[in-house]
């Protein structure tokens, strides 16, 4: 019985990332695993199967080809996991157990298509970042498959608090999933302060030719390296993640990694953005909200955060003037982000590491691999 890892990056990019960067949680997740990583592979247009079908679609058929009775198959997201369950069952392969990463699972067409899949082959686990994600998939996936919650992580030893100042003023903004840069915009528009937007090239570009931003708000057009990002979190003063109200997680990444090095932050408190941040929600004349939030943070996965105290701000999707009055608040008060910094590293290194993410995935895909093994002795002889 083995473990196969399919992956959605290339060989060549897993390389240069394991290079350039932190900590692979996949590399990590097959060393615990003793499993096998299918990467994608390149585009290619050769035969039927190339012209027609992406990169993500042939992955899985590849691994349905290659898995056997009583394999385990860990996806890392549900672009390659719902076809893959497709094909197993078009193959026979029923017995053969699939752990799903699922990162957006609650569109109606997704809904649709893993209370289908789920269903052709019974047993296996939809592994889910968010509760909102969660609470909106649970009821739909077949019975004997599992849906887990398992916090995020974050390589705590590579994303390890500067030891050079900060700028006082300096605002630093990363990532371009679901982001509301335009509310950023507005919101320091008339602050003494520098913000620097880390977003790539698309953003960057869309935003210079539909709006005159600030002359306080610089855009760095370029992917910056992981060497390069660090440093600029290093610089930053506070980190804010501007979110549009979002389901998903989107910018749990960008959050986990400015805890990591101990920056304050500011974040949307949209519906999928529940887990990270332990911290009140600001109105607009700088007021907090604690009850707000108070289901939110570390606790949401049953954790006792006691210690790790307020670890970032909620602001209201869309509420500039709370998001500036927030970005005011931190920088006048350079001892309060100290505080608040301080408690995100605490937080990130008791809920959040990658070690934790990996020993809990290890434990589901040996769960289902055990599993299998059982399923298949119990009906030995039996067809596929």
């Amino acid at each position: 019985m083995t473990v196969l890892l399919c992956i959605s990056a290339t060989r060549e990019e897993s390389a240069r990332l394991e290079r350039n960067g932190p900590r692979r949680d996949y590399l990590e997740l097959a060393s615990a695993v003793g499993g096998t990583i299918l990467y994608r592979t390149a585009q290619s247009r050769r035969g039927v199967l190339g012209r027609l079908a992406g990169p993500h679609l042939r992955q899985a058929w590849i691994a349905a080809r290659r898995l056997k009775r009583g394999d385990t198959c860990f996806a890392d997201g549900e672009h390659i996991g719902i076809p893959l369950l497709a094909l197993l069952f078009l193959f026979g392969k029923r017995r053969t157990r699939v752990v799903m990463l699922g990162h957006l699972v609650d569109p109606q067409w997704k809904r649709q298509l893993l209370r289908l899949t789920t269903r052709l082959t019974p047993g296996g686990t939809l592994v889910v970042h968010s509760v909102e994600q969660q609470r909106r998939i649970a009821s739909v996936v077949a019975r004997s498959w599992r849906v887990e919650l398992v916090p995020y992580q974050v390589d705590t030893h590579y994303w390890t608090p500067s030891t050079s100042p900060a700028a006082s003023k300096l605002v630093v903004a990363v990532g371009s999933e679901n982001r509301d840069y335009e509310t950023l915009a507005r919101a320091v528009a008339s602050l003494d302060v520098e913000v620097e937007i880390a977003a790539g090239s698309h953003w960057a570009r869309s935003i210079a030719g539909s709006s005159n931003p600030p002359p306080n708000l610089h855009y760095i057009e370029q992917t910056l390296p992981f060497s390069e990002l660090r440093d600029l979190y290093g610089r930053a003063a506070i980190v804010v993640v501007p979110l549009h109200d979002v389901t998903n997680q989107s910018g749990v990444t960008v959050i986990l990694e400015a805890m990591s090095m101990g920056k304050p932050v500011i974040v949307t408190a949209s519906r999928g953005q529940n887990e990270c941040i332990q911290g009140p929600v600001m109105g607009s004349a700088g007021q907090l909200d604690y009850a707000a939030t108070s289901g939110r943070g570390p606790r949401t996965f049953g954790d006792d955060d006691a210690l790790n105290g307020r670890s970032g701000v909620y602001v209201l999707p869309g509420d500039h003037a709370a998001l500036g009055a927030a970005v005011l608040a931190l920088t006048a008060d350079p001892e309060l982000a100290r505080r608040i910094g301080s408690a995100g590293r605490r937080a990130a290194e008791t809920h959040f590491t990658l070690e934790r993410y990996v020993s809990a995935l290890t434990a589901i895909v040996h769960s289902q691999a055990r599993d299998a093994v059982v399923k298949v002795t119990a009906n030995e002889g039996a067809p596929c």
